[in-house]
């Protein structure tokens, strides 16, 4: 969930050059964030996302407020969040581990510590198999 359209860009390249196959979908605010965790609207056939990129900083809210909804969901179901903020905030960071996330990057991330906590975070999909085109 990333409000900024640059930071997308350097997210998903980062993403494809990581080698690990995944779906992605990118949403720009907290109400498309909601709409898409619960599959309403234009999400209603969206997958269940099982990794979650959370920019804290969004044009119609915090993303606080996305993971104070996935905090009250069944932690077996629940995607692992990790959250990428240009904050220097130690209550900030304090705050999203009380809220169960998995990781709290600063902006700007270098790549290769981007892709290790993508790798860490999804190391099931790592060894899978691409799906190839027809």
């Amino acid at each position: 969930m990333e409000d900024g359209l640059t930071d997308a860009r350097v997210t998903i390249y980062a993403l494809r050059r990581s080698q690990v196959y995944h779906r992605l979908t990118l949403v720009r605010t907290v109400r498309e964030a909601m709409m898409f965790l619960d599959c309403e609207g234009i999400f209603a056939r969206a997958p269940k996302p099982d990794l979650i990129l959370l920019d804290l900083m969004l044009p119609d809210g915090s993303g606080l407020e996305v993971l104070e909804a996935l905090s009250g969901r069944n932690p077996d179901t629940r995607p692992t969040s990790v959250v990428l903020t240009a904050s220097q905030d130690d209550t900030l960071r304090e705050r999203c581990r009380e809220m169960q996330v998995s990781d709290f990057m600063t902006k700007p991330v270098g790549e290769h510590d981007f892709k290790r906590v993508v790798r860490e975070h999804k190391k099931l999909m790592v060894h899978s198999t691409p799906i190839l085109s027809p």
